[in-house]
């Protein structure tokens, strides 16, 4: 049962772009309306979204240094990456950058283990249960499916979790609307997850902006023409250039679209 139910949820792998970094809501022309979803095949695992490119307007911060993970005393150095990873001073590229030292030093399940000890005491902390969400996505792919379904069931309770605490966090939001992105046809989600990522779009109008926020509309627009709207990919695309006309990978996907 689990694995034919949950395995959909088997998802995420790191995701590159050809150039540098990027994962947006003042009012703006509403990304155009959901249609019955057309029933496709299970798409490939998506990427985990990529740290803010560099070339689009961001708000200035201060730059935060990351921990060797070479230190003698490892269990210091996790928590000292689990520090900057749940810090609101740490960026979305500064956390993107560890998470992948994190993976490839294999330290991801150590950085879990003590991200669960501080969410027992801080349990309204919602910057926690997002960091083991992402976490858990950055653990993608795993080769069992049990084990694969079930990462996916504590991904998404996690950031379940996250929003509970705070419908707002624009990080957990952002990653609940990807993981649904990907979820089989035969699940559903698919007026659920136009829903999202049209109200992220909404929210970040009303934000400061951040050089990750291109990343809702591509990955919305990237979500129509998997599922064969290719007119609204388009039109989704073509408004995230509107508010990021640098953006490299945007204006790829419509000068490549069919």
């Amino acid at each position: 049962m689990i694995a034919g139910v949950l395995g959909a949820m088997a998802f995420l792998v790191v995701r590159h772009h050809s150039s540098s970094a990027t994962p947006t809501p003042p009012a703006m022309a509403p990304v155009p309306a959901t249609e019955p979803e057309t029933v496709v095949q299970e798409s490939p695992a998506p990427p985990v979204p990529q740290p803010a490119r560099q070339d689009s307007p961001a708000v200035q911060t201060n730059p935060v240094v990351i921990a060797p993970l070479s230190a003698t005393d490892n269990s210091s150095a996790i928590k000292q990456a689990v520090d900057q990873l749940i810090s609101p001073q740490t960026s979305f590229s500064e956390r993107h950058a560890l998470w992948q030292k994190l993976k490839a030093a294999g330290e991801l399940d150590q950085v879990v283990a003590e991200l669960k000890q501080r969410e027992v005491a801080n349990p309204d902390d919602p910057s926690i249960p997002t960091a083991i969400g992402e976490a858990l996505m950055h653990k993608f792919p795993i080769a069992d499916p049990d084990e694969s379904a079930l990462n996916g069931m504590h991904v998404d309770q996690s950031f379940n979790q996250a929003l509970k605490l705070d419908p707002a966090n624009w990080e957990a939001q952002f990653y609940k609307a990807t993981e649904l992105s990907y979820w089989p046809a035969q699940m559903n989600q698919g007026p659920e997850v136009v829903q999202r990522f049209s109200a992220l779009i909404d929210q970040q109008e009303t934000m400061p902006v951040q050089p990750q926020f291109a990343q809702t509309y591509e990955l919305l627009g990237d979500y129509y023409q998997r599922i064969g709207q290719a007119d609204k990919a388009a039109a989704t695309w073509q408004l995230g250039l509107t508010e990021f006309p640098n953006d490299p990978t945007l204006q790829t996907k419509l000068a490549t679209r069919p």
